[in-house]
Formats: structure tokens, C-alpha cells, sequence
């Protein structure tokens, strides 16, 4: 079998995921949802929940997301209409930054 080799994360990622994790399981218990039942609505197995809360990081970030929203916790903002203000603003901003920054070198003239 063909695995990619994943980098491993630095601490403070793996405590982040953790964290979140904890987060969506108390949020879920709050709201007397079984894993099963956040499972169903996410559209993935209990397994995938069972990992999520553990932190595990090879659960994908759209179903991490989608979970937190589910049981309540906020990320970034609930307000659909201004999160697509921000996103506009942060797609004009990535259109006038430069593609490469990274290797350019710049010639100084210093003949006096």
C-alpha cells in the first residue's frame, strides 16, 4: 500500500487539535447528540467523530468544520453575510500581492 509520509506537527499544533477536538465533544454532549448522530449529519462515520475528538490530524478540516458548527462553537463569525465581506476582502487583498516574493533579487546601481 502507497501511504504519504505525513511531516509531523509541532506541539502547539497537536495541542490545538486536541483542544478543538474537546471542544466539539463537549458541544456535542451539550446538545445530547451521540457520535453516531454528529456522524450522520457530517456525513462520515463514528469512527471519524471517535478521532476528531481525540485530536487525531488525519481528519480532514472541511468535516473538523463542519462539526464545530454543528454543535456551536463559533468559528470566526456566524454571520454568513459578513464572513463573505471578509472573504471578499481578503481575495482583493491576495490579487494585488505579489504572485512570487520569494528569489527576486534586486540589482542596486551604486556607481557614484
Amino acid at each position: 500500500m502507497n501511504r504519504k509520509r505525513i511531516k509531523p506537527l509541532s506541539k502547539r499544533a497537536e495541542i490545538v487539535l486536541q483542544v478543538l477536538g474537546g471542544m466539539i465533544k463537549a458541544g456535542r454532549i451539550e446538545r445530547n447528540m451521540s457520535q453516531a448522530n454528529l456522524a450522520e449529519r457530517v456525513g462520515v462515520s463514528r469512527y471519524t467523530i471517535s478521532l476528531l475528538e481525540k485530536g487525531n490530524p488525519n481528519v480532514g478540516i472541511g468535516t473538523v468544520l463542519e462539526s464545530a458548527i454543528i454543535v456551536g462553537i463559533p468559528i470566526m463569525e456566524d454571520d454568513v453575510r459578513q464572513m463573505t465581506k471578509v472573504s471578499q476582502a481578503i481575495a482583493n487583498l491576495i490579487e494585488i500581492l505579489p504572485s512570487k516574493r520569494v528569489g527576486k533579487k534586486v540589482e542596486l546601481d551604486n556607481d557614484f
